[in-house]
């Protein structure tokens, strides 16, 4: 049996300047690897990642396998429309069609609602014998040690990243996060061995990214982790709770020697009242300082990201977030509007005020303003996120930064890793110059 699994995007680009940035300045979409891996072998199986790589549409393949975010949801329904429409039968499943299953079951013959790896492989023994179901659901949880090792075999392409995920749940559960509605509030590690074991078979030393809602959330978890990484010699990027690397210098020791190279944090407001009532996180502004600083001190880069449109967030908040980026002296940053995705309790919220001002799920995508916020219109919102974005990562203030790095640090990890930030995040955010 021939398998076609596909990754939908809303911005596919089949150009070969997108193909060079996308190799340089992006991570390869864990799902279709991981969806390889949990289909067993006797099938044939090839998966197409839609940003850089057009739809198969001319070859025979006996189902075809679509995942998709929200944003990419009116993409894949698309594709899935098309393939239909030639007899081949399509399983669509991911963040969207998890959290609006009866939409999407509109454009396709079956929906995979939440993990795949123990519903996939049933999807397919039934398709085989002919009693393919329009839903497939398990309330049985994918234990840590069952997540499979991403099949990177099966890319036709390598990109400078090589992600590596370390666990699945959160349960910090916040108000607008996709993931831990996604994956449950159970915080599930990957037994340490079996990420060693992957590791050790990534050919580059730079660079990994450590896919984790929040490796700090176990802390005696992530310093076993960080000391078992050590001896491997590698460079990565790591996500993490900004409290408990302020307060535990162990970790970030122990990080740092691990071969750490940038934390990541979701920072989302320097409005504490924003941070308490809409994040809900138990984040302190005033430390942000202090943390990078003591992140810098320690020969690591910070890597921030902001939402704005908080029900606490005034037009003020883009001039101050901007002048406190330069104070903090951060390395990177990431602006985004909320958004309020399907599958979130925010969504839910906004829904009961009435205040969702389009379901064009392709608007879903952190760039366009999709509800009403509270003390602001929302072309002042866009404008405002259109503002810091351009400020931040003028070419004059990227050029200040990779020299602060080069001349603080004199290490080449760091440098590439302020720069390849940069260039990301100046490419994500080029977007808002078209709206």
């Amino acid at each position: 049996m021939k398998i076609l699994i596909i990754n939908a995007n809303k911005d596919h680009n089949y150009s070969i300047i997108n193909k060079f940035f996308y190799k340089f300045n992006s991570t390869p979409n864990l799902v279709l690897q991981q969806l390889v891996a949990a289909t067993p072998s006797k099938y044939e199986v090839k998966i197409i990642d839609d940003s850089i790589n057009p739809p198969d549409y001319k070859s025979d393949f006996d189902i075809v396998g679509i995942s998709a975010l929200t944003a990419s949801a009116p993409r894949a329904y698309e594709i899935a429309d098309k393939y239909r429409s030639n007899g081949t039968k399509v399983v669509l499943g991911g963040y969207h069609p998890s959290a609006l299953p009866k939409e999407a079951i509109k454009h396709a013959d079956s929906v995979v609602i939440g993990e795949a790896e123990k519903n996939w492989p049933r999807l397919l023994n039934d398709f085989e014998n002919g009693k393919l179901k329009k839903f497939y659901k398990t309330n049985e949880i994918v234990s840590p040690a069952e997540i499979p090792e991403p099949r990177r075999d099966a890319l036709s392409y390598k990109t400078l990243y090589f992600p590596v995920i370390t666990s699945r749940g959160c349960p910090y559960y916040c108000y607008f996060c996709t993931l831990s509605h996604f994956y449950g509030k159970v915080y599930r590690p990957r037994p340490v061995e079996n990420i060693v074991k992957e590791i050790e078979k990534i050919p580059r030393r730079l660079l990994m990214f450590i896919h984790d809602a929040s490796i700090t959330i176990d802390r005696d978890y992530a310093k076993a982790l960080f000391k078992a990484l050590k001896p491997l010699n590698k460079k990565f990027f790591a996500w993490g709770s900004a409290p408990v690397i302020y307060k535990d210098e162990e970790l970030l020791k122990l990080s740092k020697e691990a071969g750490c190279v940038a934390w990541c944090f979701g920072f989302e407001s320097i409005s504490q009242e924003s941070i308490k009532n809409d994040a809900r996180k138990g984040y302190l502004v005033d430390t942000y300082r202090n943390l990078v600083k003591k992140i810098h001190k320690n020969g690591m880069n910070v890597y921030s990201s902001f939402v704005f449109g908080f029900d606490h967030d005034t037009p003020d908040i883009f001039n101050r977030t901007l002048e406190a980026l330069y104070d903090y002296g951060v390395d990177g940053g990431e602006f985004d509007i909320l958004t309020p995705f399907p599958i979130t309790r925010l969504y839910t919220k906004l829904q009961r005020e009435k205040r969702i001002l389009t379901y064009d799920w392709s608007k879903y995508d952190f760039h366009h303003v999709v509800f009403q916020p509270k003390n602001m219109t929302p072309n002042e919102l866009l404008n405002g996120v259109k503002k810091i974005a351009k400020n931040f990562y003028t070419p004059a203030r990227t050029f200040k930064r990779m020299v602060g790095v080069t001349f603080k640090m004199r290490r080449l990890s760091n440098i590439i890793t302020v720069g390849s930030m940069n260039a990301a995040m100046t490419r994500f955010h080029s977007e808002y110059s078209h709206l």
